[in-house]
């Protein structure tokens, strides 16, 4: 429900037997919540695409013959068929329910968008494993979860990756403390993406909604409302067992690897895909930076705004530009004004981002496409905003990742996993990274090298 709220005006949602009704009652509070103008129906007349979870078979009327995909899940594993119900075990895991609700989405998104989506290809009968990452072979292994103790374990963005994240980290049971670092505030663009929002939650602090998801939990959640190059600044202890990236800035990823966190998962969408990878830092395996190590040149940032307002990058508009950012300088009307003017649009419709950031005017207004689109083509290609369940299912992958490896229930998978969301699964196996020859990445500086052994004392030694 939080994924297809977001994307479609009309739902019908029904419900057999006692538990389901009330549960259906909760999910249409949800939809409200999500969209108030949603429109929700009780019977299955008109309805033209149809998601069954659990083991009953819907009755269409007659003359409805919708696209219909059974789901369900048990344990670790996400399930979905054509042909008929798949039910639901009876575990409280959620890494196999949000991976079925995930898939499910995305082949409803698949056969509605089908024209604007060549190629594209629905599931038909898969078995997805949540903790292999891979189709369930027939012996698959399916462990109990277990109790967990996380420790210290810190999510660096709260967006709409975390948003995954965190739903599967509040379904658990077990303990430690969360450090949740992320410095915005939520916008109302990001509803369309963050799963776990409802539009009561615009202008809240992320890291706070963090904290009241995971309120409850045996998880104590520490906020952070703050850039991660500031967090590690003020912290005193640069101690980092194991750091979750959810950001979508490469300048950030390589940051926190240069803090040496002693293990970090990775999380990414881009392309219709959903990504995941595992970083240690010694050995021959690829460390973040290695995925992310620029090897040409790219716009700065300031260049990129830019440009994207219609503005000159002369010294002059860069040097305003960095300081509104820097110092967080609101939006006033003669700025709006230069920039109606720059792109030829009508000021009223700039005018809902007066006394904002500009990273808020640049990311909601052009990024977001809720007003401009980019001037230049080769700028636009670098934009992607991935739908909900795309990066809701790149958030959970995450957290299996991270479960499966304090609970020692498996060995570590190769260093990335690549998932399509908008074709056919299975998706793009995993594949080993290796440090690339003649790097300049700091997993080949001695220095670097020596810090990382010297922290966590591991002299002599060296990571699978």
């Amino acid at each position: 429900m939080r994924s297809l709220a977001r994307l479609y005006p009309a739902l019908a949602l029904l419900a057999s037997g006692t538990a389901a009704k009330k549960l259906a009652s909760t999910l249409e509070a949800l939809a409200r919540g999500v969209n108030k103008n949603i429109d929700i129906a009780q019977t299955l007349d008109g309805v033209t695409r149809c998601l069954t979870v659990g083991s009953t078979r819907p009755k269409f009327p007659r003359a409805v013959k919708p696209f219909l995909r059974y789901v369900g899940s048990d344990n670790w594993f996400a399930k979905i068929s054509a042909k008929a119900p798949v039910g639901c075990g009876s575990s409280k895991n959620p890494f196999g329910a949000g991976g079925a609700a995930c898939i499910g989405a995305a082949n409803v998104f698949r056969t509605t968008f089908a024209g604007q989506l060549p190629g594209a290809k629905t599931d038909d009968e898969f078995v997805f494993s949540m903790l292999e990452f891979a189709p369930a072979a027939k012996n698959a292994p399916n462990p109990a979860l277990p109790k967990l103790d996380f420790g210290e374990l810190h999510l660096v963005g709260a967006g709409a990756i975390a948003n995954g994240f965190l739903w599967a980290l509040s379904r658990l049971c077990g303990r430690g403390e969360l450090h949740v670092v992320d410095h915005q505030k939520l916008e109302r663009s990001n509803l369309q993406r963050y799963v776990m929002t409802v539009q009561a939650d615009e202008d809240h602090p992320k890291v706070e909604l963090a904290e009241t998801w995971l309120k409850g939990t045996g998880i104590e959640v520490k906020s952070h409302p703050a850039q991660w190059e500031d967090y590690v600044a003020e912290r005193n202890n640069w101690h980092f067992e194991r750091v979750a990236v959810a950001v979508d800035t490469v300048e950030t990823r390589i940051n926190i690897q240069a803090a040496l966190p002693r293990q970090i998962h990775n999380s990414w969408t881009q392309g219709g895909e959903a990504g995941t990878s595992r970083h240690g830092f010694l050995g021959p395996k690829a460390c973040l930076a290695c995925l992310y190590m620029p090897t040409g040149t790219a716009p700065n940032y300031d260049q990129l705004i830019a440009e994207a307002l219609g503005f000159p990058a002369d010294e002059g508009n860069l040097k305003e530009i960095r300081r509104r950012l820097d110092l967080q300088v609101p939006t006033e009307r003669a700025f709006l004004d230069r920039v109606a003017v720059a792109r030829n649009i009508a000021i009223e419709k700039l005018l809902p981002f007066e006394n904002k950031s500009l990273e808020s005017l640049y990311i909601d207004a052009v990024c977001g496409g809720a007003v401009m689109e980019l001037a230049n083509p080769e700028v636009a290609k670098r934009i992607e905003v991935p739908m909900a369940f795309q990066s809701a299912f790149a958030g959970v992958l995450m957290a299996a990742d991270v479960v499966a490896e304090v609970a020692n229930l498996r060995d570590r998978l190769p260093t990335m996993t690549q998932i399509r969301m908008l074709s056919s699964l299975p998706e793009l196996p995993s594949s080993g990274q290796r440090k690339a020859e003649n790097t300049r990445c700091m997993c080949m500086d001695h220095d670097f090298i020596d810090a990382y052994k010297a922290k966590y004392k591991l002299e002599g030694e060296s990571e699978a």
